[in-house]
Parts: structure tokens; C-alpha cells; sequence
């Protein structure tokens, strides 16, 4: 097994993983995509009041239109993939900065709630497969600093994040919605930039060319006795363990981003100044980025992490959990501002701890796909939490809700990924498949 490095001088090919090198410029680029792609949808809750009266529509319509536009970034890892058949990764990612750019041009001169919808669709495309590629390129660069890469990288969602808040704030205060989310597309259109910086990096088997016959011979009479041997039965007995874990994010995303949403809304209804709500949201950024950027570091460094990565996740997910009866029982500015620290900094500890597994859990050829499966299976969750969580906040009448939502779904996650958890070190020897080695 080998990589081929794509370059504007030509293809180089190499046995190992860089391990740095233009590696390190994809670390940059990869946090300026995931900062551009998450930044302005994680802080599209200071819109909520204004698209409510604007459009007239219910709080569901509002909140689902929040997750909507981040259940369709996730989701499209996967079309991406598709896209790969035909374009590089560079390419996909240019193309995915238009169609950020475009969405957020339909949705400034939106007339009806449908048209943001639509202009929302092609938001979260957009923004997907500008950011998402680059994910699955680090894991192909790096060895043994996979988590460091992966953790400096991904904290670009959050970074961005932490300033988005008061730059919508602003232009809002300036130019009013429309304005300011013409002004955030043109930011957006800068993933173009970053993207042309890619140098592809894809797998390549070392073989010797009289073996290429043979060899290709040998693969499609493989395939055809894949295909013959094939049972559902034999699948879920390997693949079983990848496929709860998977299933675990999906239903942990269900309200993960509940917090990002109703934050500010919450804070106006409990009194607290507009500017307290905008500082409240971007914390659980900086929480956010402090928890990735260390526990990258930290598991790249201590050999004793890298073996315990599924204890890290569940001590996340049961943080996130506790964490929440903070936000439930406290109306003190200052007692929110330190759940959204600890929201933040868990949530952060999870998206790390998650990807680093996907990377040491999967060969290299698979692990992009699997990353790819692990952004769409959040995307589809994520799509019916906008509509849950609205539906339960209108029924309850309160903000307070989507905390206690959270509170329920994230607790119900811990308690299965311990159970998963328990299951790989006593009877499966430490391992998970979650793709075909």
C-alpha cells in the first residue's frame, strides 16, 4: 500500500504518510473551511426573532431551518464521496465554496421562509463539501499526529464560531438581516481560496507492473464472489459494534446543537441583555475549541489516551449531560456562562475523541468514507431535532426546554456507548470495525 500526492508539478508517490510537511498548510486550510462552513450556521440563532417576524412563522419553522441548513453540511460528506469518481479533492472543494456563497445570495433576497429554505439547502451543501473533504485528506497525511492535526483543525468551527456571534451581531445592528447575511456570503466565497491550496493525497497499491494483469484479473473475480457470498447475517456480526457507535452519534445529535440554537433566545427570556445572550453562545465556542485543541494535543502525546479513546467519549457524552442541569436550574448570567464553557469544552473532547477513533479503527483507504458516514448519519439526525426540539419548546412554552431535551438525549447516549463500550474490552478485544479492512 502506497499514497499518491497530487501537486501542481506533477503526482509523487510515497510509502508512508508525510506526517507533516504541506501537511500542516492542509491543517490551515482545514480550519478556515470548517471555520467558514460551521461559523455562520452555529450563530444563525441571533437571527431567530428577526426571521419569526419577518416570515411569521412558528418557532418550529425557525429552529428547523437552523438545523436544517447544519444536517445538510454533515450529509453531504457522503455525495462528496460520490464526487470523487470524477473530481479531486481540490476541485470538489472550490465548487463547494460557490454554492455556499449562492445560498447565502438566495437567502438575503428571500420573499418567503421557503425560499431561505432552498437558499438554506444550498448553504449546507456548500459549506459540506468545502470542509469535509479536507477532513478525510488529514487522515492521510498524518500518523502520529493524527489527534493534533484533526483537533487544531476541526477547532476552526469553533474559532469561528467564537467570533461570528458579535460580527452577525454587528452587521445585524447595521445593515439589518439581510445585509449581513449578503456581507457573510462574500466570507464565504474565500473557501475557494483555501481549497486551491489542496495538494490530493489518495492510496495506491505498491505492486509490481508485470502483476497488474494478474492483479486486476484476480479483483474482479473477487468482487463477483463478494458479491455471491454476501449475507446480511455475516455483515452484522463484523460489522455490529461500528454500526451502534454510528448509530449512538446519530442519536446524540439529536440535541447536541439544541444549546447553540435556543442559547440566545433562552437568555432574552430570562431577561438578560442581548449582548450577554451573543457572549453566552460564543463561549460554548471557546469551550468548544479549548477542548479540542488540548485533548488533541494531550492524545497525540500520551500513549495511555491513544488506547483508551472509547472511556474518553463516554466521559464527554456524561459531561455533556450533567453539565446541562446547570443551564436548567440557574438564571445567573454567571452560572450560564460557565455552562457554556463546560458545554463547549465536552463537546469539543467528543468531536476529537470520535475522529481520532474513525482513524485508528479504519485502513487508510476507508477511513474517508467512514468520516463521510459519520458527518451524514449527525446530518440525519439533525434534520428531525430542528423539528423536535421546536415542537417541544413550542408545547412547553419555554426556552428551558431544549436544555432539558438535551439533558434526556445526551443521557440516554452515555448510558449506551458505556454499555458499547464495555462490550469492545471484555468481548471484543479493544476493537470495532466500522469499515471493510
Amino acid at each position: 500500500m502506497g499514497l499518491r500526492i497530487k501537486t501542481l508539478n506533477g503526482v509523487t508517490e510515497v510509502k508512508h504518510p508525510p506526517n507533516g510537511g504541506w501537511g500542516w498548510v492542509l491543517v490551515v486550510t482545514t480550519f478556515f473551511n470548517m471555520g467558514i462552513g460551521y461559523g455562520f450556521p452555529k450563530s444563525m440563532g441571533i437571527y431567530f426573532n428577526d426571521l419569526k417576524d419577518e416570515f411569521g412563522v412558528s418557532n418550529t419553522a425557525i429552529s428547523w431551518l437552523v438545523t436544517f441548513v447544519l444536517s445538510i453540511l454533515t450529509l453531504s460528506g457522503l455525495i462528496a464521496q460520490v464526487f470523487k469518481r470524477w473530481f479531486d479533492e481540490r476541485q470538489i472543494v472550490m465548487a463547494g465554496g460557490v454554492l455556499s456563497c449562492s445560498g447565502m445570495v438566495i437567502c438575503s433576497v428571500a420573499p418567503n421562509i421557503f425560499v431561505m429554505y432552498f437558499g438554506g439547502l444550498l448553504l449546507g451543501f456548500g459549506n459540506g463539501i468545502a470542509a469535509i473533504p479536507c477532513v478525510g485528506q488529514l487522515a492521510l497525511y498524518f500518523s502520529t499526529w493524527t489527534a493534533l492535526a484533526t483537533g487544531v483543525s476541526l477547532s476552526g468551527a469553533t474559532v469561528f464560531s467564537t467570533i461570528y456571534p458579535y460580527l452577525v451581531q454587528y452587521l445585524l445592528d447595521e445593515y439589518g438581516w439581510r445585509g449581513s447575511v449578503l456581507i457573510l456570503g462574500a466570507i464565504n466565497l474565500n473557501a475557494c481560496v483555501f481549497g486551491s491550496l489542496i495538494h490530493p493525497i489518495s492510496c495506491t497499491k505498491d505492486l509490481p507492473e508485470s502483476f497488474e494483469i494478474e492483479e486486476n484479473r484476480s479483483k474482479n473475480e473477487d468482487n463477483n464472489s463478494r458479491i455471491k457470498q454476501f449475507s446480511l447475517s455475516s455483515f452484522l456480526r463484523k460489522y455490529w459494534l461500528g454500526l451502534c457507535f454510528l448509530l449512538s452519534n446519530m442519536f446524540s445529535s439529536l440535541s447536541m446543537y439544541a444549546p447553540v440554537v435556543y442559547i440566545v433566545p433562552y437568555a432574552l427570556e430570562i431577561n438578560l441583555h442581548e449582548i450577554q445572550g451573543t457572549t453566552l453562545l460564543s463561549m460554548i465556542s471557546v469551550g468548544d475549541f479549548i477542548g479540542r485543541v488540548s485533548s488533541g494535543y494531550l492524545i497525540s502525546k500520551l500513549t495511555c489516551l491513544q488506547t483508551r479513546l472509547l472511556n474518553i467519549l463516554c466521559t464527554s457524552l456524561w459531561s455533556m449531560t450533567v453539565v446541562q442541569c446547570l443551564a436548567i436550574t440557574n438564571t445567573n448570567f454567571f452560572v450560564l456562562l460557565a455552562y457554556s464553557l463546560l458545554y463547549g469544552s465536552s463537546f469539543g473532547v467528543l468531536v476529537t475523541a470520535s475522529f481520532t477513533s474513525l482513524a485508528r479503527y479504519n485502513d487508510s483507504r476507508h477511513v474517508a468514507t467512514a468520516q463521510a458516514m459519520f458527518f451524514a448519519f449527525s446530518g440525519a439526525a439533525l434534520l428531525v431535532s430542528g423539528a423536535l426540539s421546536g415542537v417541544i419548546v413550542s408545547w412547553i412554552g419555554t426556552f428551558q426546554a431544549a436544555f432539558w431535551f438535551t439533558l434526556f438525549l445526551s443521557g440516554t447516549t452515555a448510558s449506551l456507548v458505556s454499555v458499547l463500550t464495555a462490550v469492545v474490552y471484555l468481548y471484543n478485544g479493544g476493537s470495532i470495525v466500522f469499515a471493510k479492512q
